[in-house]
Parts: structure tokens; C-alpha cells; sequence
């Protein structure tokens, strides 16, 4: 099989792993056999992978799922180029990720990039995303498109995640279980059933996992773990025909309890502690959250063109003390979207014309209480919270010759941020109010087609908004909206190189240009340590590039290699009398070099994964830091060794093999210089999953 063939399929710059072996489709003489094209939806209508005029990957089959533990995001994001994780091994906060520097800063969940699981939108109108509920395990496919894409998805400037679980099992029924267990009280519990019956596809599964951690309760014995973390999701799809189309169901829910060990001063990382910061073990930080969410939507035909209708409800409860306060928050949110679009013919070859509109609420009821030791005190913030948010969009894509496409598309965006103060009287004004925000947001690409290479090139322009929590947190305690934070604007351009180089390598090659206004960057004061503020900066610009590559070195082996440079500073900054034109942005490291050798035959894997990050700055002026590091990983075991209608599949992995002492993440302007949350020592697992197959559905 060429890379040749792979690279015409789209495979040649997407994050989807070679054939190590022999694939049924071909003969025993090893003829090639040409691949159908990887289609993908990132652009919100299919679309082939090798001809977007903006830089996308994406991540399945082996690269996504052999071997890993199923517990953290990252497992699912570490083959993408130009897509980063910092694992802060604290479920409390969740995982940074960040694109292209957009959402290295944030101080909880993702922001900077819009998220959908399963076609439900994980990212709330107001940009803010939470994905304490997806289900790692359960994944069955990784879509990325890198830049801004404001014109498609709006307020977000790093790009999209698509994350899409396992389809149905196709012929029959599978029901699977896995259980992983490793070092710092790691248990994975997970069953799944999944089947086509009577032409209705169906997947429901449910995971349960307990991670003590690394980071010890030293006010107590020195052993005890505080950064424990017990969730459990419930996840289920169903599919079928319906009306001339697909009608598609999900439902989700989610269990979790998370303690949050704070990060550390320099001193105590530098001597190599792991303990949790005293004063959150004092105030009993952690993180309670339940949560459910549902949603459904029919594709397919509509007289003369394609339709699509989605809708999605859901449903959040949080109790979370953070150092100085309780904050208890009750959400609901909810949206619909509809769109058309419609292909003709253009000299032999495809136009295509969209356009739509969508609608999404959230409500948020708010009260934030004094910690007192970890139990809510005197009420501080009594508020009802809610964002209204109304977009239009059209996107056109045209031939414009023999070899070359083009893309434009424009969105316009229209929010209500409004609150409810109903914390009144005895001293206490009201603060009720709200703010209106928007943007427009175009975008063009191109795409020049040059045989076994293509050159791609886009402008966009984007925007961001601050969230609600963000607008709520104000140094003076206030209630209501911060009056003075704007949205951040930014126009980026990009280039891009993409092809095969023989038969057996594959390439990407994409320089990025960003400016950006108004960014919003997070601070923090004396009186209210752990808690996070926020502030524009005048301007700043991110410019990088990202290189990836894939070879096929024989029919038993495939190495992988991705790095990314981003230098991202601010233009024109200052706080006060302090001024910080000309620093790195912080929380991101400029370079970031990822590689995997793979082995592996029909029934067996072996993978030696190496990570190395730079140095990160710590805060705006540049004067802290955290090292950088590499670590080295490593995975194997067998796949589906059939025993009957049995498929047994044993892994195991050894993380950190080189035990080096790092920091995971750091804290962007953290108070008393409390930049670093450690990342672990050498660990590991081990893991079984066992499935069963049936063509008869199950009994």
C-alpha cells in the first residue's frame, strides 16, 4: 500500500496510522488497493480530508485507542499536531488544551476552542467548555481543525475538537468489558453493548474510575492522597432511519467527586514535594458535579437540498469550594441549529453553497459563599445568570480552475450576557445589569492541488468573549457583570504545504500568523489567593508554525513525528506602571516536539512514545518559569486474540519510564508565585478487555 494512495485519501496529513500490516482488502502478491477518501465534518458538511484549505487532522484506529488507560483527555489528543494538553492530573480543574497557544492560560476546563461530543456542544455560549463527562474509553474518532474557524463555530479563536465515540457494531452485537488498573490508585471499570438491530443502531456504555493521585495531605499523616477523584459516566446513542434520513439520540450523564490539590511555590517544587498546597487542604477544596445532557437530530434530504436540525438540553450542578470561597451553581443550557446546503456540478466538478442559523441559552444560578473550612458561610454573591446567544452563517465553497478551490464563509454573532442581583439591601447595591457583544466573522481559503503535494492558504477573522464566571469575578467582590472586560478580536493568516515524498512518507507543513486585541488574561490578587480575575491586554500576536510527518519504514513498523514552534508576546501591555510589551504570552511552552516508533502485526502492538516541551513562562513578566523536560512512554500487548465468538485484548504501559521530575502545568499569574503543579513519577498499567460477539443481537 503507497503513501501515495494514502496521501490522495487524505490520510497523508492526518493523524490516522498506516496499515502495519496487510489489510483483508489485499491480495496475498500485495496488491495495492485504493482507500475510499476520509471524509470528515469539521467543516459542518462532508468534506475530503486532503483538500480543506485549512489545517485539520485527525485521530482513530490504533493511535486513538490500543493500549491506553481511558482516563485522560490527553491519551485522545497526543497525535495531533499543533494540539496540546497539559495534564494537571487534578479532575477538579480538568486538563488544559490549548491550539496554537488559544487556552494555555485557562484556569479550569478548555477555552479559546469550540468543543462538540457526538454532535452536542460541550462549549456553552459563552465559550466556556467542561469535559468532566466525555468518555475516553468509549472513543472512536478524533476531528481537529487548527486556526480559528470563527466563520463556522464563532467566539473562539484556537479552533474545533470533534469528538465522536465508537460507532455501532455493525453485523450483530458486541457486548465488551475493560478494567485497567495502575500505580497512584488507578481503577478503570467499563462495559459496553453495542449492535445493530432491525436496522437501528444502539451503544450504551457505562465507566467507573477511582485515581487516588500523587499529591499527599501533608497536614495529616504525609500519606494520605489529596487529589482523589471518583467519576462515573453513562453514555448511549441510538441511530436510525427515519423520514428519508438519519435520526440520531444521545444521552450522557456524569458523576463526579474531585478534590483539588492547588499548585505550589518555587521552593517546595524545587525540593521536589508533591504535597497538596496546606491552604486548600485547610479550606477542603474540591469539586462536586452531576450533570445531564440529551440531544437528537435528523439528517438527509429536503426536497432539492441537504437538511440538518440538531437541538440539545442540558443540565449541571456544581458544589465547589475553592480556597476563599463555595460556590454553588445550578446550570441549564440548551440550543438548536439549522442548516441547508446544496451541491452542483461546476465543469465536472463540485460547488457547494450552506447556510443556517443557531440558538443556544444558558441560565446559571449563582451563589458564592465565604469557605469556612470547606462548608459554605456568609451568602457574598446571590445571582441568575444568563446568556442569550443568536448567529447566522453562510459558507460557499467553488471551483476556481483546473487544480485550485476556494472556500469563503461569514458568520455574524449577537450575545446577552445579563444578572439578577438578588443579593440586596443592608448595604449591598444592586448590581443587576447586562452586556450586549458580537462579531463578524469572515473567513476565505484556498486550496491549489499539485499532484502528490498541496498548497493551502486561509484568512479569518475571529472573536472571543469573556465567560461568565469571568465577567462575575471582580477584585471589589461586586456583584453582576465586570463593565470593563471586552471581547478578544484577532485576524489570522496561514499557509500550508502538504504531501507524500515517495511512497512511504508523508508530510504537513503550516506557518500561522495571529494578531489579537483586547486578549484576555487571567490575574490574581493577595485577599483572594486561587481565585482568578481578569484583564485585557492592548495587543498581542501568536506566530508559528507546525510540522508533521509519517513514514512507513516496513510492512512491521511506522514512526510518527510532530513539532510546534509558537511564539505568542504581547505587542502592547502594561498593568499600572509595570509594562510587558515585548514578553511571551505565559502558560505556553514555544517549542513542543512529539514521536512514536509503532510496531505492530495483526495480533500484537509495541509503541515507544517521547514527549519534550520547552521552558514555560510562569507569569507576565517573565520572570518565573518551569524547566522544560521529555518524557518517555511506553505501550504494549495483544489485539482481539480470538478465542471462539471471545476477543481478548491484554495491554500494559509504563508511563514517565525515565522518572523525570516535571511540571505538568503552571498556574499563570498565580499569587505568591504559586506557579507549578507537579506532574507524576515513573508509573504504569496494566489492562484486560474482553469482548464478545454475536451475529444473533444479544440474549
Amino acid at each position: 500500500m503507497t503513501l501515495r494512495t494514502l496521501a490522495l485519501t487524505g490520510l497523508a496529513f492526518a493523524a490516522v496510522p498506516l496499515p502495519a500490516s496487510p489489510t483483508p482488502a489485499q491480495t496475498e502478491e500485495g496488491d495495492t488497493v485504493a482507500l475510499e477518501p476520509v471524509v470528515v465534518s469539521v467543516l459542518r458538511f462532508p468534506a475530503r480530508l486532503d483538500r480543506l484549505p485549512f489545517s485539520a487532522s485527525v485521530i482513530a484506529g490504533p493511535d486513538l485507542v490500543e493500549g491506553t488507560a481511558g482516563l485522560f483527555i490527553e491519551e485522545a489528543l497526543h497525535a495531533l499536531p499543533g494540539v496540546r494538553v497539559q495534564n494537571r492530573y487534578n479532575a477538579s480543574v480538568g486538563e488544559r488544551i490549548s491550539i496554537r497557544g488559544f487556552g494555555a492560560r485557562s484556569q479550569f476546563g478548555v477555552r479559546g476552542i469550540k468543543v462538540l461530543v457526538d454532535g452536542i456542544p460541550a462549549t456553552l455560549p459563552d465559550g466556556q467548555t467542561t469535559l468532566d463527562h466525555l468518555d475516553v474509553g468509549s472513543l472512536g474518532r478524533v476531528e481537529a481543525l487548527r486556526g480559528p474557524a470563527a466563520a463556522l463555530y464563532g467566539n473562539g479563536a484556537g479552533g474545533v475538537i470533534l469528538f465522536r465515540s465508537a460507532p455501532p457494531f455493525e453485523g450483530g452485537y458486541r457486548q465488551q468489558g475493560t478494567v485497567v488498573a495502575g500505580s497512584d490508585g488507578l481503577l478503570r471499570l467499563q462495559g459496553t453493548g453495542s449492535g445493530t438491530i432491525g436496522g437501528v443502531g444502539v451503544r450504551a456504555s457505562v465507566a467507573r474510575s477511582v485515581f487516588d493521585g500523587f499529591r499527599n495531605n501533608i497536614s495529616d499523616s504525609g500519606e494520605d492522597p489529596y487529589s482523589r477523584s471518583e467519576r462515573t459516566t453513562i453514555n448511549a446513542a441510538l441511530a436510525s432511519a427515519a423520514g428519508g434520513g438519519t435520526l440520531t439520540v444521545q444521552l450522557s450523564g456524569l458523576d463526579l467527586d474531585a478534590l483539588n490539590p492547588g499548585s505550589l511555590p518555587a521552593g517546595l517544587y524545587d525540593e521536589g514535594s508533591n504535597q497538596a498546597w496546606g491552604f486548600n487542604v485547610a479550606r477542603k477544596t474540591r469539586k462536586d458535579v452531576r450533570q445531564g445532557q440529551a440531544g437528537m437530530g435528523w439528517s438527509g434530504p429536503l426536497g432539492a437540498v441537504e437538511a440538518a436540525f440538531s437541538a440539545y438540553g442540558v443540565r449541571r450542578e456544581l458544589d465547589n469550594p475553592i480556597p476563599t470561597r463555595v460556590i454553588d451553581l445550578k446550570r441549564n443550557g440548551g440550543g438548536v441549529r439549522a442548516a441547508l446546503g446544496k451541491e452542483w456540478d461546476v465543469s465536472g466538478r463540485t460547488g457547494r453553497v450552506d447556510f443556517g442559523v443557531e440558538g443556544e441559552f444558558q441560565g446559571d444560578d449563582r451563589r458564592n459563599y465565604a469557605n469556612q473550612g470547606g462548608e459554605a458561610g456568609d451568602l457574598q454573591v446571590d445571582q441568575l445568570e444568563s446568556v442569550r446567544a443568536m448567529a447566522v452563517f453562510g459558507q460557499l465553497r467553488v471551483p476556481l480552475g483546473a487544480r485550485l478551490e476556494g472556500m469563503t464563509a461569514l458568520r455574524v454573532d449577537r450575545f446577552n450576557f445579563s444578572a439578577d442581583d438578588r443579593l440586596v439591601g443592608a448595604g449591598n447595591p444592586d448590581d443587576s445589569g447586562d452586556r450586549d457583544m458580537g462579531g463578524v466573522s469572515p473567513s476565505f481559503g484556498l486550496h491549489l492541488d499539485l499532484g502528490d503535494h498541496g498548497f493551502f492558504a486561509s484568512v479569518a477573522r475571529s472573536f472571543e468573549t469573556p465567560t461568565t464566571t469571568e465577567l462575575a469575578n471582580q477584585p471589589d467582590r461586586a456583584g453582576g457583570f465586570n463593565p470593563d472586560l471586552e471581547p478578544q478580536r484577532g485576524w489570522t493568516i496561514e499557509g500550508g504545504l502538504r504531501g507524500t515524498l515517495g511512497r512511504r512518507s508523508a508530510y504537513d507543513i503550516t506557518v500561522f500568523n495571529t494578531g489579537l486585541t483586547n486578549q484576555l488574561v487571567p490575574f490574581e490578587v493577595p485577599d483572594a489567593p486561587g481565585r482568578r480575575f481578569y484583564r485585557n491586554a492592548g495587543k498581542s500576536r501568536v506566530r508559528g508554525f507546525e510540522f508533521s510527518t509519517r513514514t512507513e519504514l516496513s510492512s512491521l513498523m511506522t514512526a510518527r513525528l510532530a513539532y510546534g514552534y509558537v511564539d505568542a508576546r504581547f505587542s502592547e501591555f502594561s498593568v499600572g506602571e509595570d509594562t510587558f510589551d515585548g514578553n511571551r504570552v505565559p502558560g505556553l511552552a514555544p517549542h513542543r516536539l512529539e514521536g512514536a516508533l509503532r510496531m505492530g502485526g495483526s495480533a500484537w502492538f509495541g509503541e515507544v512514545r517521547v514527549e519534550a516541551r520547552g521552558e514555560v513562562p510562569a507569569n507576565d513578566a517573565n520572570d518565573a518559569a518551569a524547566d522544560g523536560f521529555a518524557l518517555v512512554e511506553l505501550r504494549f500487548g495483544a489485539t482481539g486474540v480470538r478465542a471462539g465468538n471471545l476477543r481478548i485484548s491484554p495491554f500494559a504501559a509504563v508511563t514517565n519510564a525515565t522518572n523525570v521530575r516535571y511540571a505538568s502545568s503552571v498556574v499563570v499569574n498565580a499569587f505568591g508565585g504559586r506557579y507549578f503543579e507537579p506532574g507524576p513519577d515513573r508509573g504504569g498499567y496494566v489492562g484486560l478487555s474482553l469482548a464478545w460477539e454475536s451475529a444473533s443481537g444479544p440474549r
